[in-house]
């Protein structure tokens, strides 16, 4: 029931509220929003009901506002919503929640205070005390609260003391560290995403160098430091093992010290005594020569000695070797976990929006942009992304008009395309097989001139090379004729792209599995299957270093790629483009180049695949790499700059690092698995490595830590060997288990959250239209009711 009241300046409406809220409650009720129209707002409180206050309006008459809110007030729903506000407002409700929370109030505004640079000192709980004794409101429960909230309030002030000095001291170490005015800069012009990608590069820097310190401190330092074993005199005739001739392990060193000596006179023979520039630089880029018998790769490591208390031990280079090994690729695995982890909250949640073109329109701006060139490229970016959305959001609308037949056809093309991906990428690998192939077999080096020798020895790795240049943009094109989505076309494409990166190196090295270990028809001398004559210069004679070679070409062709694209294309593309854009309609046609954000990462975790994979055949690698990723970053920072623009529509900034540590983890794992085969199933060579003395042919490499752990003591030697049985492994399995499954359910969990946060605000964005929906038509009416008296 309502009546009304007229003031000098504003009308009163009085609320008659019904007889059971008044009797619930004895305290007088108070009403503060009555609604979301402009100019209500409630001021006064009488014992029988609430006086409403009407604030002047200058589109609404005086007479007319007091009608407005009797017409809402004599509503049966809004009524109740309004009982329901009141009893949430009453003053005994406000007393007891604003009691309860007054500490809290007052610690976070003093902690407010704190982050303006204002120190507040905490009172003590002995003032606190006192307060509450000159209150008389000594109690238990009040005590408590006293010495909680002092406590809490000391201890997150000093939290918020220690958290601004580590952000200063963050803020010095990023000041000082590498590349950090470069990441700004690129950062500055094109925005978070391209230096998301610049970022990456620096952060593979610093792992391959934490890998290049292991491999030198455990394997080539000590090695290149320690002086030559008693094997060296063995190979070099100046003793004889002190061992009684008939035993098995005086034949086994002396077979092994026949086959060392057979390669390195082939060695020596092959490449002479004499070195000319051209033969150097033959033997630099093929790893020949020089280089086969350095530190650079396996076959030259055997073991050491060295003097300790006046004896000789011996420095056992194979035990170094595999735990330098391990330890590189446990430290990636680590660090890759852990950064994984930390964007992966970053990327979790932002597949999807219920308010898509408003978080583009409001959100969507790069705040890091601080050039008018890279800004205004920054609008384009999100006119073209928005227009592709309405595009996308038109696209699902035709979708649902499709009949039966349309989906056939579409589907049909879908089956169609897939097909020839398939073919492309058997066809790519079957390519990198023939090749590998032929060059094992064809370049005998009899009667071959060196220009035709050295092409094949390079044809499998510019065949690869080749097509991880030509068949991803293939894929490009395909993908457009499939009729997905843009960002699922951004993901299929990536993922064919990443297939065939990956897949190039292990076709290779499956090629020179079957090549060099397992034809049946012919019989192995050394371990090795190629062993041919003296005067073959392709002989293999050590097929772990002819394996590490061919990681290093890989690697050595994938930098010179990297600058001539950028000095025989790129560049050319540029000047093209800007001194004959409006004269030429191809060249318009072509355009600028677009900075490949996608296929640059690829291309740089497909180079760490290749130094993981070639650790255990060419310790120096993760120092290759390392020189790798410094000129791709210095080579793609002067193209971006010069040469390139950011792509039209990018892909998103949040989950660039995560889709970077994906296929990264996915990539080692494809490195870990061969590399695990070796070590356990393959036998050695017996004329080259740190193995060769156990190169019999049950012999595996990892027998080599097996039989150093024989000689610990009996309480590590049992512990060792208690990790590798059953009753560790299990329990420990099914414990990861355990883990794995508590945290997909904390997942799961954490996923329905969010589908039910997005629905309650589809149902806020529901609910919301309706009531504006309803206050119109109400305004209408009112206004047509006026019209008509």
């Amino acid at each position: 029931m309502a009546s009304k009241e007229e003031g000098e300046d504003e009308d009163i409406v009085r609320v008659e509220l019904p007889g059971p809220v008044a009797d619930q409650e004895s305290e007088r009720p108070l009403l503060d929003d009555i609604t979301q129209l402009e100019g209500f707002r409630g001021r006064c409180q009488t014992d029988t009901g609430v006086i409403v206050r009407l604030r002047k309006n200058p589109r609404l008459h005086k007479n007319h506002r007091s009608k407005v809110v009797t017409l809402l007030l004599n509503d049966h729903d809004l009524e109740q919503d309004l009982q329901g506000d009141i009893r949430s407002k009453l003053p005994s409700v406000r007393i007891r929640r604003f009691t309860s929370s007054r500490s809290i109030k007052d610690r976070r505004r003093d902690l407010h205070r704190v982050s303006e640079g204002r120190y507040v000192r905490p009172r003590p709980f002995w003032e606190r005390y006192e307060d509450l004794k000159n209150r008389n409101r000594v109690s238990f429960r009040n005590v408590a609260r006293a010495v909680k909230v002092s406590t809490l309030e000391r201890i997150e002030i000093q939290a918020r003391k220690w958290h601004k000095w580590r952000m200063r001291f963050k803020d010095i170490r990023q000041s000082v560290t590498l590349f950090h005015g470069t990441l700004r800069q690129i950062e500055g012009r094109y925005g978070m995403a391209i230096m998301t990608y610049f970022r990456f590069v620096k952060w593979l820097m610093f792992l391959n160098f934490y890998i290049m310190v292991i491999m030198f401190t455990i394997l080539v330092i000590p090695y290149a430091a320690m002086n030559s074993s008693s094997f060296d005199d063995y190979v070099r005739n100046l003793s004889s093992p002190e061992l009684n001739i008939t035993s098995e392990d005086y034949r086994m060193i002396m077979r092994t010290v026949n086959c060392s000596q057979q390669y390195i006179t082939h060695t020596d023979k092959i490449h002479g005594p004499t070195h000319s520039k051209a033969t150097i630089f033959l033997d630099l880029i093929q790893g020949t020569g020089f280089m086969e018998s350095s530190i650079m790769f396996y076959g030259a490591y055997k073991n050491r000695t060295h003097t300790e208390d006046g004896q000789e031990v011996v420095y056992n280079v194979g035990v170094a070797y595999l735990c330098s090994v391990f330890f590189s690729l446990l430290l990636s695995f680590i660090l890759i976990i852990k950064n994984s982890a930390k964007n992966m909250k970053a990327s979790h949640g932002v597949e999807k929006s219920v308010a898509q073109f408003t978080n583009k329109v409001f959100g969507g701006w790069d705040y890091c942009i601080k050039e008018s060139k890279a800004a205004s490229h920054k609008r384009n970016v999100i006119g073209v992304a928005l227009v592709a959305d309405l595009a996308d959001q038109e696209r699902t609308k035709r979708l649902g008009l499709r009949t039966w037949v349309d989906w056939l056809e579409v589907w049909g093309m879908r089956i169609v395309i897939n097909i020839l991906v398939v073919i492309l990428l058997c066809g790519s690998l079957a390519l990198i097989g023939l090749t590998t192939a032929k060059m094992i077999d064809k370049s005998d080096g009899k009667g071959s001139s060196a220009a035709h020798n050295l092409f094949f020895q390079f044809v499998p790795h510019l065949t690869i090379n080749l097509l991880n240049l030509v068949v991803p943009r293939v894929f490009q094109k395909l993908v457009i004729f499939e009729e997905y989505t843009h960002e699922f076309q951004i993901k299929i494409t990536l993922f064919r792209s990443i297939l065939l990166r990956l897949a190039s190196p292990v076709a290779l090295m499956v090629m020179l599995y079957h090549k060099l270990l397992l034809e049946d028809n012919k019989q192995k001398i050394c371990g090795n299957i190629r062993w041919t004559d003296d005067d073959d210069p392709n002989s293999v004679r050590c097929w772990e270093t002819y394996v590490g070679q061919q990681v290093y070409k890989l690697l050595l062709i994938d930098i010179v790629i990297v600058i001539l694209v950028v000095l025989l294309w790129h560049s050319p593309r540029r000047y093209m483009n800007t001194k004959y854009r409006d004269r030429s309609k191809i060249v318009k046609f072509i355009g600028p180049q677009e900075f490949d954000l996608p296929k640059s990462v690829v291309d740089i975790i497909y180079a760490q695949n290749l130094c993981w994979f070639g650790l255990l055949f060419c310790p120096l690698i993760p120092a290759i790499t390392l020189l790798h990723n410094v000129i791709v970053f210095f080579v793609k920072k002067v193209d971006l700059f010069k040469n390139c623009r950011p792509e039209s529509r990018p892909y998103k900034t949040s989950k660039s690092t995560s889709l970077f540590m994906k296929v990264l983890l996915l990539s080692f794992m494809c490195a870990v698995i061969p590399v695990g085969y070796v070590i356990g199933k393959i036998q050695p060579s017996q004329s080259c490595g740190p193995f060769r003395l156990y190169g019999d042919d049950s012999y595996r490499m990892y027998y080599s830590l097996v039989n150093n752990v024989y000689s610990w003591d009996k309480v590590p030697q049992t512990v060792f060997f208690f990790i590798g049985t059953g009753i560790f492994v299990v329990p420990l399995l099914i414990l990861l288990m355990l883990l794995m499954y508590y945290y997909w359910v904390i997942g799961s969990g954490y996923a329905t959250k969010k589908e039910i946060a997005m629905e309650d605000l589809k149902m806020e964005k529901m609910d919301t239209k309706f009531l504006l929906k309803r206050i119109n038509k109400d305004k209408e009416e009112l206004l047509r009711k006026d019209s008509d008296c």
